[in-house]
């Protein structure tokens, strides 16, 4: 018995090794860097502006305020920098399964076997008055996402209030999609390079 398992073990290893080749190496992608630069940038405005309403020539004058405002401002672009240096990760392929540690409002693991449809979807909107296009990844899943949170575990009502909610999301924000990812700007991706990432994972595991 044990030899036969062992004998198992050893013509596994070869075939998974081989998938795990044709997988790809796990590849991790972290937030945008832009936003906490943003923030920094937004603090260094605001200092300027403390700085010039705190000295005594401006008009209107007003010392506490402007040193509240370049307390603020310091905080911001000290917390800007901490944001920066430890972007969290969003995504993460492996050679089993897609996971999404920031996907609002849970955590979302999928294995490359439950995902049926990944396409890309181009929006069109006006933001600010200027007409911009983006991509969108769209991923549709073979079976809906389960209720994994604690609150839904323990409390029933709530797990049935969580499902019709995520339902609703889906059917009538999402066109039955289960998943929405906006890749560039989440993580500085194209549409194209992420969908071709997890089509090379999906194939490796349907053998």
């Amino acid at each position: 018995m044990n030899s036969a398992n062992s004998n198992n073990a050893a013509a596994t290893a070869p075939a998974r090794a081989l998938q795990v080749a044709s997988a790809g190496p796990d590849i991790e992608l972290r937030l945008s860097p832009l936003y906490p630069w943003l923030l920094i940038g937004f603090g260094g405005v605001a200092l300027l502006l403390g700085i010039l309403i705190a000295s005594a020539g401006a008009r209107g004058h007003n010392a506490g305020l402007g040193v509240f405002i370049c307390l603020a401002s310091i905080a911001a672009i000290v917390g800007g920098n901490h944001w920066r240096k430890h972007l969290p990760v969003m995504v993460r392929m492996t050679s089993r399964e897609l996971s999404l540690p920031k996907m609002w409002p849970r955590r979302v693991v999928v294995p490359w076997t439950e995902i049926a449809v990944i396409e890309k979807k181009t929006l069109t909107g006006f933001r600010h008055g200027v007409r911009q296009t983006s991509e969108h990844v769209c991923i549709k899943l073979k079976n809906p996402l389960p209720s994994n949170d604690q609150l839904s575990a323990s409390w029933p009502a709530y797990k049935r209030f969580n499902d019709a909610l995520m339902n609703g999301v889906k059917n009538n924000l999402l066109g039955g999609y289960d998943l929405f990812l906006n890749p560039q700007d989440e993580f500085l991706r194209n549409a194209d390079w992420f969908i071709a990432e997890c089509k090379k994972r999906m194939d490796a595991n349907k053998s």
